[in-house]
């Protein structure tokens, strides 16, 4: 009896803007989960200008594929990553291309896109205000060309559900922690009195900006010393008479014992969207009492204002500040374990190595 070949498993690439930072972070965790759970992968980092030296359908090719292999492309979209202002036209270019290519051989191809970001927005008097439409034109037609959406908010879900025909898979899911997962951390109670600030420079900036005229708050709290963590120059402003130091860059298993060992972390983002901040994702694996600098906002994606995290500017206007931090801490690493990172390798990868669409099949 004649037994036809089994067809070959997709080959696995990861796609993203060159250069190191958060989406790079996120994408190697991911990578070395894939290996924990024996999965090899690829990573394409991809610009305009390499673009131009070698297309995206010749350096997928590269990447020891058999004759007529499938691939899985799990495209990982920030648009600043792929141009300066966002407006990453030929990007676009290189996804048909690579689908024409592939068709052609008859190879397929089925193509997730981790939407990291959507499209900027700001007041008249900056760019971004001038070219969100042009971002969003580009997010849209990338959604429309994905055989399946990931993405890390419900508000970025709820756009994307708009552009696409219902049929397309979305997945929402807040994004894991990309400085380690302990799993287990100790309560509060057992910490010590202080308040870490850590990411980028103007990350890091914008917290201590915005902690102007809460320096009283920060001592009813029984903050006695902020830490902060990251490249760069030691920030400017903030409280005057609260200890301060600047660390500067740790690794990832340093900068772990840090936030397990504090009780609070500070940072400065939008309540919608915290599902997409590394930096609260962070505080939260760890069992920190999240403090936003930002006034509140709509509660979104299961987290709850008071109930996960604290509102520096909320507390400022409070008789009596929340009796039990701990249980925020709690309830807030709760939230967390739903989506770790094993929990979300494995998610992404089914969505990315389902059934394969037909060769010749458009976007």
């Amino acid at each position: 009896m004649h037994l036809e070949p089994l067809p070959a498993p997709p080959v696995l690439v990861q796609l993203a803007p060159p250069g190191r930072g958060g989406v790079f972070d996120y994408l190697q965790c991911l990578k070395a989960e894939w290996e924990a759970q024996g999965v090899s992968s690829h990573v394409i980092a991809l610009s305009r200008e390499l673009a131009g030296q070698h297309s995206l359908a010749e350096r997928i090719a590269e990447c020891g594929m058999q004759a007529s292999q499938p691939c899985a492309l799990v495209l990982h979209f920030s648009g600043y990553g792929y141009a300066q202002r966002g407006l990453c036209f030929w990007l676009l270019a290189e996804l048909h291309a690579l689908r024409a290519v592939r068709a052609q051989r008859r190879e397929g191809l089925r193509l997730v896109v981790v939407f990291h970001e959507l499209f900027a927005s700001g007041p008249p008097w900056r760019s971004a205000f001038w070219l969100s439409r042009w971002q969003a034109l580009i997010a849209a037609r990338l959604a429309r060309m994905a055989d399946a959406l990931w993405t890390n908010t419900e508000q970025h879900a709820r756009w994307l559900a708009r552009v696409v025909e219902p049929a397309t898979p979305i997945r929402v899911r807040p994004v894991f922690s990309n400085v380690g997962e302990p799993g287990v951390s100790p309560a509060t109670g057992g910490r010590q009195s202080t308040a870490v600030v850590f990411g980028s420079a103007p990350t890091r900036q914008r917290v201590f900006d915005e902690l102007r005229g809460h320096e009283a708050t920060l001592r009813r709290l029984g903050i006695e010393e902020l830490i902060e963590v990251g490249n760069g120059p030691r920030s400017t402003g903030g409280p005057t008479t609260i200890p301060r130091r600047h660390v500067g860059r740790l690794e990832a298993p340093d900068l772990g014992r840090l936030l397990q060992a504090a009780r609070f972390g500070l940072l400065d983002y939008p309540s919608q969207f915290l599902g997409k901040s590394g930096v609260f994702a962070a505080y939260a694996a760890h069992g920190c009492v999240v403090l936003d600098t930002r006034r509140p906002g709509p509660d979104t994606d299961r987290l709850v204002m008071g109930g996960h995290y604290l509102s520096l500017p909320a507390l400022a206007g409070a008789a009596d500040l929340p009796a039990s931090r701990e249980a925020i801490a709690a309830r807030l690493l709760g939230w967390y374990a739903d989506h770790r990172l094993t929990d979300q390798a494995r998610d992404l990868l089914a969505l990315a190595t389902a059934a394969q669409p037909p060769a010749g099949a458009g976007p």
